[in-house]
């Protein structure tokens, strides 16, 4: 689980940086940044490693990887480009909600730190796969 703890290690290092910029918000609303950055560092994994653990009831990473949905989640859930899509079209949703006057300026600003934190979370999980994880040789 050496990837688990490097990602959580990221997360948890970019919460605490998250808290110090946003030291003027409220403390619920840091609290809840720091997670989603910690969730958005854990997340590209859930999709491919979390999905089928629950669909098969085997937690084994070596033979959840022998699945063959495997190969098609896990090019899902690391492709950048497939969260950034998912970011905008939810972006999109809250944009039209701010336009119809469903919801106030300060929760469309809200909700787009929040997806600006998960993209930067998922960004971070991605590099630091090609840089640390993939790289190494004992994988």
């Amino acid at each position: 689980m050496a990837g688990l703890a490097t990602h959580l290690s990221a997360g948890l290092l970019g919460a605490i940086i998250i808290h110090f910029l946003f030291y003027k918000s409220k403390p619920k609303l840091k609290l809840w940044y720091g997670l989603a950055f910690i969730i958005a560092n854990i997340l590209p994994d859930l999709v491919d490693f979390g999905v089928l653990a629950i669909k098969t009831w085997n937690f084994n990473p070596s033979e959840i990887m022998k699945n063959p949905l495997f190969d098609t989640l896990a090019v899902f859930g690391h492709t950048f480009s497939n969260w950034s899509i998912m970011a905008l079209v939810i972006l999109a949703i809250f944009l039209f909600l701010y336009e119809i006057e469903k919801i106030e300026k300060k929760t469309l600003i809200m909700v787009i730190t929040f997806i600006a934190l998960i993209l930067l979370g998922i960004f971070i999980h991605l590099r630091l796969d090609i840089l640390i994880i993939e790289g190494s040789y004992w994988i």
